[in-house]
């Protein structure tokens, strides 16, 4: 006769293995960059506030310096490069070939952010000879950075959360260092504003727009339950993050021209300018953070192959028929609900950076309410995922 196999325990074997990615990941950040006087930076902005989230590293100072910020731009890039494939061409492309992409794309993209990051730090005059010294500060930013790109790509694969619980432990501890290095309490606009962000957030990422579905294969009393579902914010914050570390691209290359061109006036202004403490960065992360959430919602759902693949199985939206009718009536969905989804974040950051602009709130409390909203968005993800985990260990499978 058959048994019952015993629990699988894969939630507690996958929190272990996410443990212990994250306590690799602590002691990196604890690793100095050679040479870099640590007490050379001393004020913080709302744009290294963000940059934290990613790179974990508050002034960017130790190997850690680069963080996620390569590793995810390049998972983002290989999923355009993908969607961007006809259907055929995307179902050959193994996770193993996706993986070798990611992976040469983040080596890359380190190299780049950590010779335009370099030009950043802080060295001591006595250590020695500072082209030596950027090029030792370079390798070792590289290095924490592929090594961050193997532990999330483990942790995708063994534990919970993909890239998310290195960039999550940085914001509790960017948000604990922010509250501990100002007088938040007294700002109690900030305090409302933040709370009626992680309202809305955790509204948006739990409520869905469902549009019914029927189903040649499926004629019984479930038959009701086959829909296809939108979030209201369908690609969550990630827009928030790639808008931040998108943005860091052309500052570090205004940063870098300004140094080989010190005359030039209108790289000066720009490098300056084009930062979340001025007019011009605002209103240009406010662009970036928008065209990110329409683009990306169509990049990752892809409305045009759903239409596409209802109609291969002779599937329909009730009351429409597929085909071309299908595609324009999810594309408009689509469209309206990442539209409401840029606004609803546009305007929550828009706010709080204004209120920095207006001299209200200091500027490193400015990302308090992106931040809110950043955690309660990747909190859902994270509670879904250990749920369905949880969910797959309480079946008792018969042999």
């Amino acid at each position: 006769m058959g048994t019952y196999q015993e629990k699988t325990h894969e939630l507690r074997n996958r929190i272990l293995f996410t443990l212990m990615v994250l306590a690799v990941y602590v002691v990196g950040k604890g690793i100095p960059l050679y040479g870099i006087d640590a007490g050379g930076r001393t004020g913080r902005d709302a744009q290294s506030v963000l940059l934290s989230m990613l790179s974990g590293d508050r002034y960017q100072e130790t190997v850690m310096a680069l963080g996620v910020m390569p590793y995810i731009n390049a998972s983002v890039l290989v999923q355009v490069i993908a969607s961007m494939r006809t259907a055929d061409a995307r179902a050959r492309l193994s996770h193993r070939i996706m993986d070798r992409w990611t992976g040469a794309l983040t080596l890359i993209l380190a190299v780049v952010f950590a010779y335009f990051q370099s030009w950043r730090v802080v060295s001591r005059a006595a250590i020695g000879n500072p082209g030596l010294i950027r090029l030792i500060v370079m390798a070792e930013m590289i290095g924490g950075a592929m090594l961050i790109y193997f532990l999330c790509r483990e942790n995708t694969e063994r534990g919970i959360g993909a890239s998310l619980p290195p960039i999550l432990l940085n914001i509790v501890d960017s948000m604990v260092a922010t509250i501990r290095s100002e007088h938040f309490q007294i700002y109690w606009e900030l305090w409302l504003l933040s709370a009626v962000a992680a309202a809305v957030m955790l509204f948006m990422e739990n409520k869905t727009v469902k549009i019914p579905v029927q189903r040649v294969s499926v004629h019984n009393i479930h038959a009701d339950k086959n829909y296809i579902a939108y979030k209201l914010n369908p690609i969550g914050v990630m827009p928030v993050m790639l808008a931040t570390a998108i943005m860091t691209i052309p500052q570090l290359l205004l940063i870098g021209l300004s140094f080989v061109m010190p005359w030039n006036k209108a790289v000066n202004y720009a490098a300056q300018n084009l930062v979340l403490t001025k007019p011009l960065g605002v209103l240009v992360y406010l662009c970036i953070l928008m065209a990110f959430t329409v683009g990306f919602s169509f990049i990752m759902l892809s409305p045009g192959d759903t239409a596409k693949q209802l109609q291969r199985n002779g599937d329909s939206i009730v009351g429409i028929y597929a085909g071309k009718k299908t595609s324009r009536y999810l594309t408009r969905t689509l469209l309206r609900l990442s539209v409401f989804s840029g606004l609803v974040q546009c305007a929550f950051m828009g706010v709080s950076l204004g209120m920095s602009l207006q001299g209200m709130i200091p500027d490193d409390l400015s990302m308090m309410p992106a931040t809110v909203m950043i955690l309660v968005s990747m909190g859902c993800s994270l509670a879904q995922e250990i749920y369905a985990y949880y969910r797959y260990d309480s079946y008792r499978f018969f042999f």
